[in-house]
């Protein structure tokens, strides 16, 4: 079976949020968003260019978890495609882009955050066949129950780890 992929793009919300209702009701969320821009030089180093400013817009309850969860300057990677659209500026009929996003998350390269894990959900969770570790080790689905039950951090034995890594 093929990868499934999509487009995606990252950068940072440049100015406040804003959350509009169709004429059915569908939430929509709309941001202007800033992409930074860079040249790599002949040294290995890079200049920073000038940023790029785009519309970018998310549909349905998503668009109501990102209107509650993102601000203007948070830093985000987003997933779904560019489309064009037509709208009207001073009489003129005018065609823009925009990224319709499926998915948004704050960039975890830039962004400090805490996880908070929902409870499995068992349909979803349910353990589809047994999967075993390359070294050996059974990882059924009681031990990763119980380790995504856990708020605590699971330890990792790094020494077997980099054994295993190293096999």
């Amino acid at each position: 079976m093929a990868i499934k992929t999509s487009s995606a793009m990252n950068g940072f919300i440049s100015d406040d949020p804003r959350l509009t209702y169709g004429q059915d009701g569908t939430p929509r969320f709309y941001a202007r968003v800033g992409v930074k821009h860079f040249e790599r030089l002949g040294d290995g180093k890079f200049k920073r260019l000038s940023n790029s400013y785009h519309d970018l817009i998310q549909f349905g309850s998503a668009a109501e978890l990102s209107y509650e969860r993102f601000s203007k300057g948070d830093e985000f990677v987003a997933q779904g495609q560019v489309r064009d659209y037509t709208r009207d500026v001073d009489g003129q009929e005018r065609t823009d882009e925009q990224f319709v996003a499926t998915r948004i998350s704050h960039d975890p390269n830039t962004t400090t955050y805490t996880v908070e894990r929902r409870a499995p959900d068992a349909e979803r969770d349910a353990p589809q066949r047994e999967s075993v570790d390359r070294d050996g080790a059974d990882r059924d689905g009681a031990d990763r129950q119980a380790r995504l039950g856990s708020a605590e951090p699971v330890a990792q034995d790094t020494a077997a780890t980099a054994e295993a890594v190293a096999r």
